[in-house]
């Protein structure tokens, strides 16, 4: 996070100065972290409008809860994961239908050694985008957590408030459908 002239140099300096309300330090902020939190919100909501308000919430929460901020975090995953928990509230008031997590599931999922030709289908992004796109509500909160914010099912757990047994096992019925769906497209 290195900036020419007098802008901040490091996170800590960042954080420093946006604490003491220094308005450049705040816009330096919401300017670098921006379009990934944006992301973040709209791949869960999945529409802009919603996706914009998110941000604006989150970015709002980071300025007044940074004097919790731990520092052996990096910043940027601190801010998205406040953007994710944000997104993920604001999908559950809208009383978007996500399935129970802590269902009982079925243990029939096939085990095979299937990476190879899950490698190939990843080569597809756009039609992976549209059949994410047709998963219910859960599973590509799932599968966008995991595969492209990148938290591994320990911190979806924690994120979602289930196990992560639970959180692998939605991934592979999820990893499965999309299977199904892009076969069949």
């Amino acid at each position: 996070m290195q900036q020419v002239g007098k802008m901040v140099e490091t996170e800590k300096e960042i954080v420093y100065q946006c604490l003491k309300g220094e308005r450049k330090a705040q816009l330096h902020l919401y300017t670098i972290l921006s379009r990934r939190v944006y992301n973040s919100c709209y791949r869960i909501l999945g529409n802009s409008t919603d996706a914009e308000d998110a941000m604006q919430e989150s970015f709002f929460k980071v300025f007044t809860k940074l004097e919790s901020y731990d520092e052996t975090v990096p910043l940027a995953a601190w801010v998205t994961r406040i953007a994710i928990n944000i997104s993920i509230d604001k999908l559950r008031k809208k009383n978007q239908e996500i399935t129970e997590f802590n269902e009982n599931i079925n243990s029939n999922i096939i085990d095979e050694n299937d990476d190879e030709e899950w490698e190939n289908i990843l080569d597809q992004v756009e039609q992976i985008k549209i059949a994410i796109d047709k998963l219910p509500e859960s599973s590509k909160l799932i599968v966008n957590l995991f595969l492209i914010e990148g938290y591994d099912h320990e911190e979806i757990g924690e994120i979602l408030n289930i196990k992560p047994g639970t959180s692998r096992i939605q991934y592979m019925r999820a990893k499965q459908k999309l299977k199904q769906l892009i076969k069949s497209a």
